[in-house]
């Protein structure tokens, strides 16, 4: 199952904002249950409580007394003072503070008071009972609509956001000496030389770094080592091997020529796997890409395999596909790929296909051997693995071959694939980029 983001900086930005949000909800719930309601409870025990004394006071005052009271309930409280009877209103309970309001009211008068709310109107109205006589006291809706969850989201957004944003910028400053390292081994991955990493940040990283650039430098001397080792090998056996072919070309021909030719052979094959070794050892030092045909590439390699017997079956696509590339390693490739596919053919047809469009420019090369088994479709692209045959023997070459066209694919972000034919045998594809195509292509059919 695939996981979206990818990402390392995604994954953990998700993450915190996920953290966040439950540490939000909970210090939501904790605010609302531990401040929220204790505090608008006794707001609206206080308020109930000056109502009541209010409608008590206006009772118990004598009439003209009434004016001053009023006054200072309106300048001290907010209430306004209205007596019975006038018209009545629709109750209404959408306010924040209405319920434990209404409850209030009802434990400090001892029943249940009425509250009527105007519409389109700012004041609310409460009839209260004293000694017989109903007052209807009204104030400003405000009092009720007082919202502290409000200032509580407030602060915990800003909060949240804020952590966020700051966990990100964190996360950030982490992961781009990572990118640094990432990018180095994709480098070296594809069989250059890496840069050295910077040895920074926090000491995790900056150790993985030193490990990094130790590591790569340790392979870098390796890869010298091993060039300057089979180099001098090669080159020592050539002298012998060319000795030999001389003294072959002055044996009479006409004695045995059946043995000569055997050992010319030999000789020959000898001479083709020292050109492999070398081909090895200098690893993947490029061209300057060129722009090439794609399609004159295949035909002059197949012309080539055609000489020496081999049965190819070439698909010409028109027009023709013109493609930006290291001309000298691309030859290499398709020249590696072709002799595999006619070394493992079992003397059938090898079929070539060129697909060139603006999705997709590949190469396939199509044979009717007796195919790759699943599990080594990976190994044989390590140097010197070497299938087995059908006699428990290990097949022909040096097994090389695969190992230096994929080690020069991975050099030029090139891909190699070995997939099932079906009807038997293996289908090598090599895909190339399709932003380095120029021009038209033709389509495979």
């Amino acid at each position: 199952m695939t996981v979206y983001p990818r990402s390392l900086l995604g994954r953990t930005a998700i993450t915190i904002a996920l953290t966040l949000l439950a540490f939000m909800a909970i210090s939501m719930a904790a605010a609302v249950y531990f401040i929220y309601n204790p505090m608008a409870k006794r707001h609206a025990e206080d308020f109930a409580a000056i109502i009541v004394a209010a409608a008590h006071s206006l009772q118990d005052l004598p009439v003209e007394l009434h004016g001053d009271l009023k006054s200072r309930l309106l300048a001290d409280h907010g209430l306004i003072v209205a007596e019975q009877p006038f018209e009545s209103f629709e109750t209404s309970s959408h306010l924040p503070f209405y319920p434990f309001f209404h409850q209030a009211l009802d434990e400090q008068a001892g029943a249940d008071l009425r509250i009527v709310e105007p519409e389109d109107s700012p004041i609310i109205w409460v009839d209260v009972p004293a000694h017989g006589k109903i007052y209807r006291l009204g104030f400003d809706r405000q009092r009720l609509g007082i919202n502290p969850p409000v200032v509580l989201i407030l602060v915990l957004v800003v909060g949240a956001l804020l952590t966020l944003l700051a966990s990100v910028l964190e996360v950030r400053r982490v992961v781009r000496p990572l990118d640094r390292l990432s990018a180095a081994v994709k480098q070296l991955a594809r069989g250059s030389h890496a840069p050295r990493v910077p040895e920074e940040g926090p000491d995790e990283i900056a150790s993985l770094a030193r490990t990094f650039n130790r590591m790569s430098s340790d392979l870098q001397q390796l890869s010298e080592n091993r060039t300057v080792m089979i180099s001098g090998i090669s080159h020592d056996l050539r002298t012998p091997l060319t000795r030999l072919g001389l003294a072959v070309e002055m044996l009479d021909q006409e004695s045995n020529p059946e043995l000569i030719a055997r050992i010319r052979h030999n000789l020959d094959t000898m001479n083709s796997l020292i050109r492999q070794f070398l081909q090895f050892s200098r690893g993947v030092e490029g061209e300057l890409p060129v722009q090439l045909d794609l399609w004159q590439m295949i035909e002059s390699l197949a012309a080539d395999q055609k000489l020496e017997g081999s049965n190819l079956r070439l698909h010409r696509k028109d027009p023709p596909c013109v493609y930006f590339a290291d001309a000298v390693a691309l030859e290499r490739v398709l020249a590696n790929l072709l002799k595999n596919a006619v070394q493992h053919g079992n003397g059938k047809p090898v079929d070539v296909d060129l697909h060139c469009t603006d999705q997709e420019v590949a190469i396939e090369i199509a044979d009717r051997g007796p195919g790759i088994p699943p599990g080594e479709v990976e190994a044989v692209f390590r140097p010197f693995h070497r299938l087995p045959s059908a006699n428990g023997q290990g097949s022909a070459g040096s097994g090389l071959g695969l190992a230096i066209a994929n080690q020069l694919a991975l050099k030029h972000n090139w891909k190699i694939q070995l997939l099932p034919r079906q009807g038997g045998g293996t289908v090598a594809k090599l895909s190339l980029p399709p932003g380095q195509r120029f021009g038209l292509c033709g389509s495979s059919v």
